[in-house]
């Protein structure tokens, strides 16, 4: 007769899991991300030798026995090479760099020489403050730097390189039109070994896309790279990811012009007419008619803006009424990092409508929409495909929130005269974050990932011309009550008796700058106004 099984028990017979037979090492696998090549994916057992996985790695990237190299997770942070790792993830493999010492930096640089034995980097269009990252990856990162002139730079742009911040240059090449593979051929004919491609200048960002993808190095590929130029492709792509943007229209005609002004009529009128591609507020108008739209689309039509590009379209939007904001980011592997928080003061002078008065360094908690506006960009560079290096964004505060203004997808500019100020608050700046975030993962993922905890309290204050001429003198008394205000730090005097001074209408005819630094906000606002007051009363003569 069949055996009698008590109901509770024949549920519980039916309910217990299955047991599980250990048959062996577990397989894992795991994707590896090699520079600007393709995925590759290993697999492995657990409990195999740290040896044959160390093996394992160095085969699929190609990396000799002789160098040495830091497995990351995302945002650069070092990981142990164990098979106790976790399956199925995806991680970059960096080969550390090979640097040179001090000692040997200082008399390759006495010499006029470049640093032989050590790694190099390429700077593309190495001014401004592309010059001063060209200087610190010599001077401390003890690498060789390959200059490379995008054909988009115009010669007189060349010698935009700040006095200290000269070097000897690993080799220096011109990009010509259309020859990428042939640049990046004679980038490796000159022998280093190139772990990096880095953007110096607005001129440089589509030719840093392409030869980075060409040089197998970390970048931002060239699939979306017209974005990264053109502002109007730029607030669409914003648009289209469903994220504020301005109302806007590129035109190449009257015809266009009149299309704007039939679309976009608030009352009060305001809008905006400025290049496509450009950068320092150069050729921008802020228009308080139709008709001054009209005017200002003509006077910008098929001229050449700061930059030596013809601007062959112009872009008209609406007049975004708040205050401006540039967000400075670093990124690695699509990890953001908002190294700086800047507030600009623009004002209306010698009759140009947007001239830098100067800006002040912003602790993420100091005014409370700073942390949306840092999500946005995030999600603004996400938009444009920004995975690794550094972005300058200006953004409006507005009613509705914050609105892109533009990205420009390279280092802040203004010759990096703001880098010590952030360097003094914060103890890095956009300039070491970025050297960071190509050269050392494991400095970058200690980065901060906003900006906080200030040491000092820093503003940079801009010195403007009301008058051009050539400079006859300096106003003594005048420059010696700036040099003597509390905060006064540092000064970078553009202008010099004897040589051209033009009127100050944008960032580029400004004559230079003063840093101002106090642990006290209060004081550092009270000396910035007092700046402001002796820069008016007039600081230059002309003949």
């Amino acid at each position: 007769a069949p055996s009698i099984i008590p109901r509770q028990l024949m549920r519980k017979v039916k309910e217990s899991p299955t047991p599980v037979v250990n048959s062996g090492p577990q397989r894992k696998w795991m994707q590896l991300r090699c520079g600007n090549a393709p995925l590759r994916r290993v697999a492995w057992y657990d409990n195999c030798p740290d040896s044959a996985l160390d093996k394992l790695l160095r085969t699929a990237c190609r990396i000799g026995i002789e160098t040495e190299y830091l497995l990351c997770e995302k945002g650069g942070l070092p990981l142990a090479v164990s098979s106790s790792l976790p399956t199925a993830q995806t991680y970059e493999l960096v080969p550390t760099v090979r640097r040179a010492s001090a000692l040997e930096v200082a008399k390759a640089a006495e010499a006029g020489l470049s640093v032989p034995g050590a790694d190099a980097v390429v700077v593309v269009d190495p001014v401004s403050t592309g010059a001063v990252v060209a200087h610190q990856a010599v001077h401390r990162m003890g690498l060789q730097v390959i200059c490379v002139w995008s054909e988009s730079i115009p010669e007189e742009l060349k010698g935009f390189v700040a006095h200290g911040m000269g070097i000897s240059h690993a080799g220096v090449l011109s990009h010509e039109v259309g020859e990428v593979a042939k640049t990046a051929a004679a980038v490796r004919a000159i022998g280093a070994n190139v772990v990096a491609c880095i953007v110096g200048c607005e001129t440089g960002v589509s030719l840093g896309d392409a030869l980075a993808e060409a040089l197998q190095l970390p970048g931002n590929g060239t699939l979306k790279s017209g974005l990264r130029r053109n502002k109007y492709a730029q607030a669409e792509a914003v648009r289209s990811a469903g994220l504020e943007a301005p109302f806007q229209m590129q035109v190449d005609s009257i015809e266009g012009v009149e299309a704007f002004l039939a679309a976009w009529s608030p009352s009060p009128y305001r809008a905006v007419v400025k290049p496509v591609e450009g950068a320092g507020s150069d050729g921008v108008s802020i228009c308080d008619s139709r008709d001054g739209v009209v005017a200002a689309y003509r006077a910008l039509e098929g001229t050449k803006n700061v930059l030596g590009l013809t601007n062959y379209s112009v872009l008209l939007q609406e007049y975004l009424a708040g205050d401006e904001y540039v967000v400075d980011t670093v990124s690695r592997d699509g990890v953001h990092k908002c190294v700086a928080l800047w507030k600009y003061d623009k004002r209306v002078y010698n009759g140009a409508p947007v001239v830098y008065y100067g800006m002040q360094l912003l602790a993420i908690d100091s005014e409370p929409r700073l942390a949306e506006m840092v999500g946005y960009t995030a999600s603004v560079l996400d938009a444009l495909g920004i995975r690794h290096g550094c972005c300058h964004t200006e953004i409006m505060l507005v009613e509705r929130g914050p609105v892109l203004v533009e990205v420009n997808c390279r280092i802040h500019g203004g010759e990096g005269t703001w880098a010590p100020m952030a360097e003094a608050a914060l103890g890095y700046s956009a300039v070491t974050a970025m050297l960071d975030c190509y050269l050392d993962p494991a400095a970058f993922a200690d980065l901060p990932v906003v900006p906080s905890d200030f040491s000092v309290h820093v503003m940079e204050a801009k010195l403007r011309s009301p008058v051009a001429g050539v400079l006859k003198s300096i106003n003594e008394e005048r420059w010696l009550a700036i040099t003597r205000l509390s905060s006064f730090k540092s000064a970078c005097v553009m202008v010099s008796v004897g040589q051209p001074i033009a009127k100050t209408i944008d960032a580029c005819s400004a004559s230079g700058n003063v840093n101002l630094q106090h642990e006290s906000l209060e004081v550092l606002r009270r000396d910035y106004a007092a700046f402001h007051e002796l820069v008016e009363a007039g600081l230059f003569e002309v003949h």
